[in-house]
């Protein structure tokens, strides 16, 4: 009887290890709004396993890889960069996530007023609007050393960048043009025609900017560059426009901001109302498009029709707006999202496939911006 109840319990323990095999749900890291409060969450513990104090309040990012967090804060000139916790330990074959303390690993001066940060591969760039400079960081030399590459666009503006292996494309709000650069900072080439560009995406070979009048496609083509025009719908209302853009690599198609709703970008732009304007929205992992929308709710769409699948009421009416608003922040993970509510000191967890709050986290002050750090791994 002693040898069958051992032999269950190795059966038992191998099956929760193969079903913890590279599913354990990350770690969230949390910014305040109003301090320059960093918190960082694990998510199966259910609990706070670091509190920092950083130069400000600050949007915070996940960085390739799933480990580190980029904290930009606009005001002070400095970006921390957090180390979620989450360790990788090279057995060859294969990596074993360990969880470790986080801490902050760095804090950097990448310029003059950094604002807009973007990854894709294993590149990171910042744009600093004070000077027009953008610092590109290669995201497999976290943990080692916190350089970057500067280069120049030659002026202050506010930009919207984004670095591929071997270029760097930057797009000027007040100019209109996106201007290519080698990672030297040698200028290739430019595309105007975009007023007011505000936005961008990555999709495969792709780049899409979001332009007052339509949005511009700049497509990567060998060593070189192309780019076309969409323009807004006839009959766009004046000011409805797409200033906000996202891609996920299942779709042949960006999605837009576009005044009450969203837009499908593809060919043509092709508005998807919503119930309400949308705040915040992103792909989660798997997918699948979630938006919070300014009348308070979440919901989960469609992604090619833009049919809304389901709405779940989580705040009240979101209407904080202007330089220096706190807002509900959102991110999302494997099949949950996560929703900031600064006005109640918590973050919520969201199931995505019932649209049902799994746990309410009170992490106090009022948390903001929120990113979710996730590696591949298996846990012994």
């Amino acid at each position: 009887m002693h040898i069958i109840w051992l032999l269950l319990a190795l059966l038992v323990s191998n099956s929760e290890a193969l079903g913890n095999e590279g599913k354990h749900p990350g770690r969230l890291v949390v910014a305040d709004g109003k301090t320059g409060l960093l918190q960082v969450l694990d998510l199966e513990k259910g609990e706070l396993v670091g509190r920092f104090t950083s130069p400000g309040p600050a949007n915070v990012y996940s960085a390739p890889g799933g480990q580190y967090a980029f904290a930009i804060h606009r005001e002070q000139n400095r970006v921390t960069i957090v180390y979620g916790g989450l360790g990788l330990e090279d057995h060859g074959d294969h990596k074993d996530l360990t969880l470790q303390t986080p801490y902050i690993w760095a804090t950097v001066n990448t310029g003059p007023k950094p604002t807009h940060f973007k990854s894709h591969g294993n590149q990171i760039v910042i744009y600093n609007d004070g000077d027009g400079t953008m610092a590109v960081f290669d995201a497999r030399k976290l943990g080692l050393v916190p350089d970057f590459r500067e280069i120049a666009t030659g002026a202050p503006d506010h930009g919207a960048p984004v670095a591929l292996e071997r270029a760097v494309l930057a797009g000027s709000l007040n100019r209109g043009v996106v201007e290519v650069f080698t990672l030297g900072g040698r200028k290739i080439t430019e595309f105007a025609g975009c007023p007011r560009l505000h936005g961008q995406a990555v999709l495969g070979g792709t780049i899409a900017y979001g332009c007052s009048d339509g949005v511009l496609l700049v497509e990567q083509q060998g060593s070189g560059f192309i780019a076309r025009k969409l323009p807004n719908p006839t009959g766009t209302p004046e000011r409805v426009r797409v200033g906000t853009l996202i891609a996920h690599s299942m779709y042949p198609f960006f999605i837009g901001n576009f005044g009450q709703g969203l837009a499908r970008i593809d060919s043509s732009i092709r508005p998807m109302p919503l119930p309400a304007a949308p705040v915040r929205f992103q792909f989660d992992r798997n997918g699948l498009l979630v938006v919070l929308t300014a009348d308070g709710s979440l919901h989960t769409l469609e992604a090619s029709t833009g049919k809304v699948l389901a709405s779940l009421k989580v705040s009240e009416p979101i209407t904080a707006s202007g330089e220096g608003a706190v807002r509900p922040g959102l991110t999302t993970g494997d099949g949950v999202a996560f929703v900031t509510l600064p006005d109640k000191g918590e973050v919520l967890e969201v199931d995505l496939g019932r649209l049902q709050i799994k746990r309410r986290f009170n992490v106090g002050g009022n948390p903001a911006s929120v990113a979710w750090l996730w590696v591949d791994g298996v846990r012994h």
